[in-house]
């Protein structure tokens, strides 16, 4: 369904002749100024979602595109995208030094935009015309290979690779590698993204340990590590915070690496760039019990040196997600006993509340935690509502409201409450809950 409302919808405007980007982002300006008459707290988005309702479009980014669309090269890319191959031959012949063209913002080439939407014709119509197969976009500094592997488009890849196509593809800005890109993101444990890779490694790509990882390939971890210890420890890069091979299997939900990695002496407490231990990364209870269950095994190993008088436990607030996660209540009433600080250093709650562990929650706000405690996480200061939002568990939302949490408390990035988050990841019973508890109090 387009995006575009009836051009007979009340109201709504018609464009002027041959409009243009610079003449759109002029009109949100103006747009901008008469909201700010009325609303002085208008932003932006306000005025762009405004002026695209009056010219009969439901969003900025559709009427944008259309706009994009009415130039040559909004023209051609749009074609590209589509794969009509009869209407960009016509194109790119009338205008042939448009085969060069980029694609704002990131300067994507022709060729990109085909293949990353799997139209093996038109990559073959601008490989016979010329267009660089190694030419890189600005964005992510990549070839249109990362972004067909990144789609699972197997007969693109090989398209590509058969032209001379660089299949290793060092170099891009997450530091991947074609490989990576076709089994690294969410959404690539799939048959076609897997086909990807091993025709990559046919064609003398080599797999990092993150690719590794990500298609559960336990024997080429070991080998890896063998050959380089330091893999063990590597990070990606700073667009992923730095993570470490045992973030990533934990992020990707992968338990088998998790105990293969921590077999090999990966550390359980290590934190990736932005401070955060792998155990604020697993959500479900049996990816991250390998994790807890080292973490647990340190944790004792250092409480029994600390009698001995040597030095006191390592990374306490993690041992103390671990033994409430393993439901090890003496050793949990232990650390506490011992550092009294320890329930006021924050995320206990709030990881735990995040994988969905009521009994481990409870424990926590009997022993006097603040539900309404922000912490940070990633980019943003939340609450153990707003965790307990994304990990999806109603009975812990419950139970938090029911311990005095305030659900009109706002995250410091997206400054929105916990109804906000609940309608962002779509948690329609958690949000019926979260307005319930709201015209009650």
């Amino acid at each position: 369904m387009s995006e575009q409302t009836p051009r007979s919808a009340p109201g709504a405007r018609s464009l002027p002749d041959n409009p243009n980007l610079d003449w759109l982002r002029k009109q949100a300006k103006r747009q901008l100024e008469e909201l700010r008459k009325t609303d002085p707290a208008a932003q932006l988005a306000d005025a762009q979602f405004e002026l695209a309702k009056s010219y009969g479009f439901s969003s900025w980014r559709a009427l944008k595109a259309h706009i994009e669309s009415l130039t040559i090269e909004g023209q051609l890319f749009d074609t590209a995208r589509k794969g009509d191959v009869e209407i960009l031959t016509t194109l790119l012949d009338a205008h042939p030094d448009k085969l060069l063209a980029r694609d704002k913002p990131y300067e994507w080439t022709l060729l990109h935009a085909a293949a990353q939407n799997g139209r093996l014709a038109v990559v073959d119509l601008l490989l016979a015309r010329g267009l660089d197969v190694n030419a890189r976009e600005k964005g992510d500094d990549t070839y249109a290979m990362h972004w067909a592997a990144a789609a699972g488009h197997l007969d693109v890849v090989r398209r590509l690779a058969d032209a001379g196509g660089d299949v290793v593809g060092r170099g891009d800005d997450h530091e991947l590698d074609v490989i990576g890109w076709a089994t690294c993101w969410d959404g690539c444990d799939d048959a076609a993204h897997r086909a990807v890779a091993d025709f990559l490694v046919s064609r003398g790509a080599q797999h990092h340990i993150f690719s590794a990882i990500a298609l559960n390939l336990a024997d080429e971890v070991r080998r890896l590590v063998a050959a380089n210890s330091a893999a063990l420890n590597s990070r990606m890069s700073r667009n992923e915070n730095s993570q470490t091979p045992l973030h990533f299997a934990a992020r990707m939900n992968r338990p088998q690496m998790i105990s293969v990695l921590l077999e090999l002496g990966a550390d359980p407490l290590a934190v990736d760039g932005a401070g955060q231990p792998v155990a604020a990364y697993a959500t479900a209870q049996a990816v991250d019990r390998p994790v807890m269950d080292a973490i647990r095994a340190m944790t004792m190993a250092e409480l029994t040196s600390a009698e001995r008088g040597h030095r006191p436990s390592r990374g306490a607030p993690m041992d103390l997600v671990a033994s409430l996660a393993l439901a090890d209540w003496e050793t949990a009433a232990r650390l506490v006993h011992d550092d009294t600080e320890l329930l006021k250093s924050g995320g206990a709650l709030h990881l735990l509340a995040k994988r969905d562990d009521l009994r481990a929650v409870k424990w926590l706000l009997d022993h006097g935690v603040d539900p309404n405690a922000r912490w940070g996480y990633g980019d943003a200061e939340a609450t153990a509502l707003h965790m307990a939002v994304w990990g999806g568990s109603a009975d812990v939302v419950r139970l938090l409201l029911d311990a005095g949490a305030d659900p009109r408390i706002h995250d410091s990035q997206h400054d929105d409450d916990a109804i906000g988050w609940a309608e962002h990841f779509g948690r329609s019973e958690i949000r019926q809950i979260l307005k319930t508890h709201a015209t009650k109090s």
